[in-house]
């Protein structure tokens, strides 16, 4: 039976989708393909059993699921980490093989999703090199290199894992940066060798989320249009300018959210007449009557948090670009752009798989 471990060298660089996706095309190959993340830190319960949120999400993909209490032995919850400090010792890698050994019976094909950064699990004993020596498996890295900088990210990972990596994919380029990025980076990692096998663009849908899941995230008060939840928000924009500054702030992007103080209805106003899917409204301070009618008229969302701005912005910002895997269309549209722009033939031969 053959592994490909799949893991990246920063959060947010799709890893686990690219991981769905080698599961969905090597099963269209013929394949019985199992999955397992030995080390999940999205802790979540199911049926009692605590494992990690995305890793719970893959597995029931599957035709065949396993059982949920192997797919992710290690989970990284509170209660996890103060036991490790306190000095408890670190999960026994036996007990991750058995577990592994489950997920794996009956396939002859696994995908292994690794941490999400080079340090992630080594407290635990489970970081990208532990794990593929633990698996004695191949890597695939999916980076996305810095703007206007060295891909150092991707070499330090390679330098640790030598022969052990296969190849890279670089994903989530701006179009702005695919031409450096096919031109240069990636030649540039081949010459160090580590081979790139495709580049895939940034696709500002996959990072999107809707203005339901924002209300969720920030514990907002809907104060209008309430039944235009369901719109996708792309970016965000802090108002903190006058009325004809913010005017012109505005213009620049779609689809937005805007996030300002509840009192200032100079910025409102302005966003509204933007391209703008809702309005946030920090320090608890409701907008006047005159702006909630307006906005109510156009149908933007006017979303009432408790936070001040500062925080309101961390929490979008974590939000915002973030894959979510459990949502079939995006699943679909990461698998096409994987297809279309990755040498999925080298990749298989890479790792040994017809």
């Amino acid at each position: 039976m053959k592994s490909i471990i799949v893991t990246s060298t920063k959060p947010y660089t799709g890893k686990s989708g690219i991981a769905l996706t080698l599961i969905g095309m090597l099963t269209d190959l013929g394949h019985e393909v199992g999955y397992f993340k030995p080390y999940g830190t999205m802790p979540v319960l199911a049926d009692g059993v605590l494992t990690d949120e995305d890793a719970l999400y893959i597995n029931r993909t599957l035709a065949r699921p396993a059982a949920i209490e192997s797919i992710c032995p290690v989970v990284r919850s509170q209660g996890f980490v103060e036991a490790l400090l306190a000095g408890d010792p670190p999960p026994a890698h036996d007990g991750v093989l058995r577990a592994f050994a489950t997920c794996a019976d009956g396939r002859d094909l696994m995908v292994i999703e690794g941490p999400t950064e080079p340090a992630q699990g080594a407290a635990a004993g489970l970081s990208v090199p532990a794990v593929a020596e633990m698996f004695d498996a191949r890597v695939l890295l999916i980076d996305r290199p810095k703007p206007n900088d060295l891909p150092e990210d991707a070499l330090a990972v390679g330098r640790q894992l030598g022969d052990r990596l296969a190849g890279v994919v670089l994903n989530g380029i701006d179009e702005s940066r695919l031409p450096v990025t096919r031109d240069r980076i990636a030649p540039f990692l081949a010459a160090h060798g580590l081979p790139v096998f495709g580049v895939i663009p940034y696709d500002p849908e996959l990072g999107s989320v809707t203005v339901a899941e924002i209300v969720d995230a920030l514990g907002a008060t809907v104060l209008t249009a309430a039944d235009r939840l369901a719109g996708t928000v792309e970016s965000f924009m802090v108002g903190a300018m006058g009325q004809e500054k913010a005017l012109r702030f505005f213009r620049r992007k779609a689809r937005k959210a805007v996030i300002t103080g509840g009192d200032r209805a100079d910025v409102q106003l302005a966003a509204l007449e933007t391209n703008t899917r809702c309005i946030i409204l920090t320090g608890s301070l409701p907008p006047s009557p005159v702006v909630a009618s307006r906005a109510e008229e156009l149908g933007v969302p006017m979303l009432l948090v408790e936070t001040d701005t500062l925080t309101a912005v961390e929490r979008m910002d974590a939000l915002i670009g973030r894959i979510r895997l459990h949502d079939r269309a995006k699943a679909g549209r990461i698998r096409e752009l994987f297809e279309r722009d990755v040498d999925t033939q080298r990749l298989m031969a890479a790792f040994g798989i017809d």
